[in-house]
């Protein structure tokens, strides 16, 4: 069975009865990004929203997707997970990004890596460091871009979050399957150059081999570890539905753009290819209650 996330993408709608509203629908878990702004959208405060979230709700998974580990200290995320886990009863899963975002960083005062491999080790390193704290309530670290010495880490006696990473390419693969609860993995396209977030022309490129190739890589690494896929994906008549999924006329993501059947088996594809949780990023905002009913016949 797949386990299908939605994700809180602005700031419209209150994040508790929002939240309240996807579980009502038979969601399986709800989402919130981290960013200050998404091109010119603002987005909400993450350990915030994700905490109205929790408190909203009783049975969905509550995820950080993701955390920017260029805008926070490892040891913060991982205490913040804790505290989220405490509040939603066990509930939270905990994402960790390795942080893309290059024009919302610097538009924000934070450095952005100069090169792809200080990106990647420095998110190397920081999941590392959660990975102690979860494990130990404890780390010492030293690396190249991270030095920690936490000797404890609260709340205690509150059984710690899983960790969800991100991967793409063969570094990140290597270094973070071993250490995760849960790999999403990421796609040409999606959020992956540090210059946009979502590129159709790359998408429309990637192929089921492509898709299969990459769940294989980390396959090859773990392969009892659960693996995820954003997709973005759109229900409805507006004219931002038929666009993109005229952009992607070809690809496996056309079929992400349409009525609520149609995703909703596009959806199903992606879950028989091995693909057990599946976070939607929704391009309208009425996707989510127009899909919910398809995916629960599915």
């Amino acid at each position: 069975m797949v386990h299908y996330v939605a994700t809180l993408m602005d700031t419209t709608p209150a994040p508790g009865p929002w939240a309240a509203a996807r579980e009502a629908e038979g969601w399986h878990g709800v989402a919130v990004p981290d960013h200050v702004f998404i091109e010119r959208q603002p987005v909400a405060h993450l350990w915030v929203t994700a905490t109205e979230l929790a408190l909203a709700t009783s049975r969905v998974t509550v995820a950080t997707s993701f955390a920017n580990n260029l805008l926070r200290s490892p040891v913060e995320f991982a205490q913040a997970a804790m505290a989220l886990q405490r509040a939603s009863g066990g509930r939270f899963e905990a994402g960790l990004g390795a942080g893309w975002d290059q024009r919302e960083l610097e538009a924000t005062a934070v450095r952005f890596p100069p090169t792809a491999g200080e990106r990647a080790g420095r998110y190397i390193e920081a999941a590392t460091i959660v990975r102690q704290l979860f494990d130990t309530g404890a780390a010492s670290f030293q690396g190249e871009w991270y030095r920690a010495e936490v000797p404890a880490i609260g709340p205690i006696n509150v059984s710690p979050p899983p960790l969800v990473v991100s991967v793409g390419g063969p570094r990140t693969t290597a270094a973070l399957v071993p250490i995760a609860d849960i790999v999403e993995v990421k796609l040409p396209g999606f959020a992956t150059t540090g210059k946009g977030s979502f590129h159709t022309r790359s998408l429309r490129a990637v192929t089921d081999d492509d898709l299969a190739r990459r769940l294989d890589a980390v396959r090859s690494r773990r392969q009892d570890v659960p693996l995820g896929l954003f997709v973005a994906a759109g229900c409805g008549s507006g004219p931002v539905v038929g666009i993109l999924r005229d952009q992607l006329e070809g690809s496996i993501f056309a079929d992400l753009f349409g009525e609520p059947a149609m995703v909703a088996d596009a959806l199903e594809r992606l879950g028989a290819a091995g693909v057990g949780r599946i976070t939607i990023g929704a391009v309208t905002p009425d996707t989510y209650e127009l899909l919910a009913p398809a995916l629960v016949a599915t």
